[in-house]
């Protein structure tokens, strides 16, 4: 009796590979929030990534590195994919992997005390100004951005976004360079833990445009699979739902 139904569940298995989940290691950011948060091994992105593959059979490990960490761990295969990737930091980094097209896209402001009255319509204008940014945005935004942030010797980048929120509320960086989402997430964080006022006015300058993002990965029928469901999700207006469920505005 358990020899035939051994031999019911693998003839299953056979005819339904479905059934039959393939893992699949992803590295992600570790300080992104609410895009990425590995200490609930949860967000927007991990979401969406998620729901595009899971239904089709891949269950999706999350591994949490700094950017340049998730470069190394793609590059030496540790991975089969990672995120916040596209062809500016495959051609610099010399990446090769089946590029996703966008899945998300960051929205990129300067953020500066409004006391400072600063008033930037170009970024440029940011050269003069101490500057603390993301890790690899010189690469990943590339062009005029790299070029002020090359002439600048007050530019700084640092994989901890919280780290952004804290000096610019501590009054340590005229400037800092970072998603709105993530922003706000870590200013109400901040306030919340009540050691520094983020209470201060700020304005925000938008320099930079929003700052699409793909996924590359190692296998090509991996990143077609994915590129299916990202698909259907926005079809369906799960991608939608998806983004404003972390959004701190509800």
């Amino acid at each position: 009796m358990q020899l035939k139904l051994l031999l019911l569940m693998t003839s299953l298995l056979l005819f339904f590979p479905s059934f039959a989940h393939q893992k699949i290691t992803i590295a992600f950011g570790d300080a992104l929030a609410p895009w990425v948060m590995p200490e609930t091994n949860d967000g927007i992105i991990i979401t969406l990534i998620r729901e595009a593959l899971e239904p089709v059979g891949y269950e999706v490990e999350a591994i949490y590195y700094p950017y340049a960490r998730r470069i190394t761990s793609f590059r030496v295969r540790d991975v089969d994919a990672a995120c916040d990737m596209n062809l500016k930091t495959m051609t610099k980094e010399n990446l090769t992997g089946f590029l996703s097209d966008e899945a998300y896209a960051y929205e990129n402001f300067a953020f500066a005390l409004n006391k400072h009255n600063y008033k930037f319509t170009h970024l440029n204008e940011l050269v003069s100004y101490s500057l603390m940014s993301w890790q690899g945005a010189k690469v990943h935004l590339g062009g005029e951005y790299a070029a002020m942030a090359n002439k600048n010797p007050l530019y700084l980048e640092n994989h901890d976004q919280e780290l952004q929120v804290k000096m610019l509320f501590l009054e340590r960086f005229d400037v800092i360079q970072l998603d709105l989402q993530i922003f706000k997430h870590y200013r109400a964080k901040i306030e919340k833990e009540g050691k520094i006022n983020t209470t201060l006015f700020v304005d925000k300058f938008p320099l930079f445009g929003a700052s699409p993002n793909n996924i590359l990965f190692h296998d090509e029928k991996v990143r077609d699979a994915f590129y299916k469901g990202l698909k259907e999700l926005k079809t369906n207006g799960r991608y939608e739902k998806i983004i404003a469920s972390y959004s701190l505005e509800h």
